[in-house]
């Protein structure tokens, strides 16, 4: 069992609205469980501080990210993400904690724009996640491409001390969905003559389960995410959530949040390998 995090931004909201009824990540080892949805202030220090808090061994982390690492700003006080690069710098200040070298300190905190105290507030952090034999032992980062890059995943993996760290090698996204549908059941053929696909459309068929006809369209734009779509019979979005979530206490009615795997064509949801296939991972043996 885990919990996830994600930042306290609004676009960001739909991150806890999608765990608290889908209840799973998938992984390569298999779905982890999720406990619970926290929200950390849009910076690497708060959320290494809340990591260190929670004394969890099974994270995920939703963020933004990209090929170069985690777009995240390292602390408040400064514009500069927490990518690989500047990952690796802390790491070998975290090596030798629980010396600290004023002049390697203050290298790292003129070249990041960050104040001296927060970049020890780092170190100290970072040192007892690494420390702590059962904190972070698995890490599920959750932001686009960010597995793209085998650096990203060990750079994290070190920095923690953890087992295992696994990143998507695509862009993926969180967003609401909200077919459309009629008491009386939908024309699904109709609806498509009338509505073009919104950049990625899937049909989903399972009629011998007693599912109707799904037809889902999602938009990934690099900041956000649309859906659109429709649904044959309105009642029978309960059971595909039911496929979809991989459990039937959802919640499900007339709409429903989704994450998705976005690979350079189509789309992959968290019930299908395609979703797993897009995670790289990077493990201590």
């Amino acid at each position: 069992m885990g919990i996830a995090l994600r930042p306290s931004l609004p676009e960001f909201a739909i991150v806890k609205q999608y765990y608290d009824v889908a209840k799973r990540e998938p992984t390569r080892r298999g779905d982890l469980e999720i406990a619970s949805t926290d929200a950390f202030k849009p910076n690497f220090l708060d959320l290494v501080k809340m990591l260190a808090s929670k004394q969890q061994s099974h994270v995920v982390i939703a963020s933004h990210g990209y090929e170069g690492g985690l777009l995240l700003p390292l602390t408040d006080k400064t514009k500069d993400d927490a990518d690989t690069a500047v990952l690796k710098d802390l790491s070998e200040l975290v090596d030798e904690y629980p010396t600290f070298s004023d002049k390697k300190i203050a290298i790292f905190a003129k070249g990041y724009k960050v104040p001296t105290a927060q970049v020890k507030e780092l170190i100290v952090t970072c040192s007892k996640i690494r420390n702590h034999q059962s904190n972070c032992t698995a890490v599920h980062i959750r932001g686009c491409n960010v597995g793209k890059n085998d650096d990203n995943l060990l750079t994290i993996r070190e920095l923690f001390g953890s087992l295992v760290v696994s990143a998507p090698t695509c862009p993926m996204l969180y967003t609401p969905f909200s077919p459309k549908w009629h008491p009386r059941g939908m024309n699904v053929d109709t609806w498509k003559s009338n509505n073009k696909p919104d950049t990625r459309r899937r049909e989903f068929s399972d009629s011998g389960a007693g599912r109707s006809r799904l037809v889902l369209d999602l938009d990934e734009s690099g900041v956000s995410a649309s859906t659109q779509g429709v649904i044959e019979s309105a009642g029978d979005l309960t059971k595909w959530a039911d496929v979809i979530y991989k459990n039937s206490s959802h919640g499900t009615q007339h709409a429903m949040p989704v994450a998705a795997m976005w690979p350079e064509s189509g789309y992959f949801l968290p019930h299908e390998t395609g979703y797993v296939d897009q995670i790289a991972a990077s493990r201590n043996g």
